[in-house]
């Protein structure tokens, strides 16, 4: 039988999810909401579809391709956008012969079409139309190459030249609000639409995906659905209805209610989310509908673009600091005597910085903590910043990173690109640390961390830990006031 998929909707009631790419590719559960059509039509027996598109046509084209990964056979046209079905069939290169089957694919329904032509097949009507109850199915069985139906089709009513075909169990979800795309998500996690999720029951009410790590006890109550590849720290605890993307970390005692983490996420430590869609920085309040970008990207982050986590994590850290700690055990023994000739009666300076770790401030927000360091009282800088090889273990600061500065430091950036600087980790060493004078002006820091951030990659991380080895056994790291 010939299938129609119309996916041409314009998506503009799902900005911003929809701001770069179109309601067929949005992923829902594990999938794109075309792909769940797809697989549906797979079930009922149905291998070839014609399928019209309008924005994004080109990926969505990419992304399926022929089919033949679904064991179908796929073509595409393109449309204006939400275009009538009259309109659609009459621009068709290859009009279709009767009986066929018209839908929408960028919407969520539950797995039914088999359903739908078994009970079709018992009438002669030259159109049916499929009901979930008191919903439309937006599904019609046309037995004719231009039914009348089709002249003035409303997908959301109920036709009169169509006879219904009542469909006992099964659930429709338009995807027409950002509300509706958090509820199908829900829905899907928790099982009341039936579709076919990528992934292995682990617990009672959890399914996930592969190479993801997650501990079955995060999943306090309710339902959850994670992705592939992710990686839930064992503290994070989920509750309610929860779906988490491909690719998402959530750090240590995040709490994730009732909400839909996009792919390619990050939520830090001690985030709360609840009742809201996180893409990337972006918190979406889905009773709202208020979009909040979070410019800390230790809070929330997009991994597409913020290589926050993508090097050493902070047991790495924390390990090569100690490893650091023991190898300079005689650089401590000789700023001991350094102190002891140069400023026996005041050996150390207190430092108060930002470090990386997350508290909660009395509003109950996560943000980043001070730490105390302490700062030796000599003019040589190999030896006077040795405490802070203390921070890296204690998690404070990270081997390489930008240049730690105090909470009211960090509060007087405001601009964009100051902004953007701020999102590096704080570090032990690095490109400001090295390349840039401590009487440098605050400008001239701020662009090196910028464009250190920019940058990012872990190799140049590791070209940064051989370059400031070298540094060791410069003049300048003895004789100089680097950073």
């Amino acid at each position: 039988m010939y299938v129609i998929v119309l996916a041409d909707r314009k998506g503009q009631e799902l900005l911003p999810l929809t701001d770069n790419t179109c309601i067929p590719l949005l992923p829902l559960a594990g999938k794109t909401v075309l792909e769940h059509t797809l697989e549906a039509l797979v079930q009922a027996g149905l291998r070839q579809a014609h399928i019209v598109l309008s924005p994004y046509a080109e990926e969505v084209k990419s992304y399926f391709g022929t089919g033949e990964r679904w064991g179908m056979a796929l073509t595409y046209s393109t449309s204006r956008g939400e275009e009538s079905a009259v309109q659609v069939l009459a621009s068709l290169a290859n009009p279709p012969e009767p009986p066929f089957l018209i839908l929408r694919g960028d919407v969520l329904r539950s797995n039914c079409i088999g359903e739908f032509l078994a009970q079709a097949e018992i009438s002669t009507a030259a159109c049916l139309q499929a009901q979930f109850a008191c919903d439309n199915a937006f599904m019609m069985l046309c037995r004719e190459p231009r039914p009348a139906a089709l002249a003035n089709l409303d997908w959301e009513a109920v036709l009169q030249a169509c006879e219904q075909v009542e469909i006992a169990e099964g659930v429709v979800n338009k995807l027409d609000s950002l509300a509706a795309f958090h509820q199908a998500n829900l829905a899907a996690a928790a099982g009341r639409i039936k579709l076919l999720l990528p992934g292995l029951q682990t617990a009672l009410g959890m399914i996930q995906g592969r190479n993801s790590q997650v501990h079955p006890q995060s999943l306090k109550q309710g339902a959850a659905f994670i992705g592939a590849y992710c990686n839930v720290h064992p503290s994070v605890e989920l509750s309610g209805e929860v779906v988490i993307g491909d690719h998402v970390i959530i750090d240590q005692c995040a709490v994730i209610v009732d909400s839909v983490i996009m792919p390619h996420s990050y939520i830090g430590e001690m985030v709360e989310v609840r009742n809201a869609i996180v893409r990337g920085n972006e918190l979406i309040r889905v009773d709202s509908g208020a979009v909040l970008k979070i410019t800390d990207a230790f809070l929330l982050a997009d991994l597409n673009t913020n290589p926050i986590h993508q090097g050493l994590g902070s047991v790495y850290n924390r390990i090569l600091g100690a490893l650091l700690l023991i190898l300079s055990l005689p650089l401590w023994l000789l700023a001991s005597i350094a102190v002891l000739l140069k400023n026996p009666t005041a050996p150390l300076k207190k430092q108060v910085l930002r470090g990386n770790k997350i508290i909660l401030d009395d509003f109950g927000l996560p943000q980043r903590a001070e730490f105390v360091v302490w700062q030796l009282n000599v003019t040589m800088p190999v030896l006077r910043y040795l405490p802070r090889l203390l921070a890296v273990i204690s998690g404070d600061l990270r081997v390489v990173g930008g240049l730690p500065v105090s909470i009211e430091q960090a509060a007087q950036r405001m601009e964009d690109w100051e902004k953007f600087a701020d999102q590096a980790p704080a570090g032990l060493i690095g490109p400001t640390h090295l390349l840039i004078p401590v009487n440098a002006i605050a400008e001239e820091k701020l662009l090196s961390d910028s464009f250190y951030w920019a940058n990012f990659s872990i190799q140049q991380d590791f070209r940064y830990m051989a370059q400031a080895l070298r540094t060791l056994f410069s003049r300048n790291a003895w004789f100089s006031e680097l950073e």
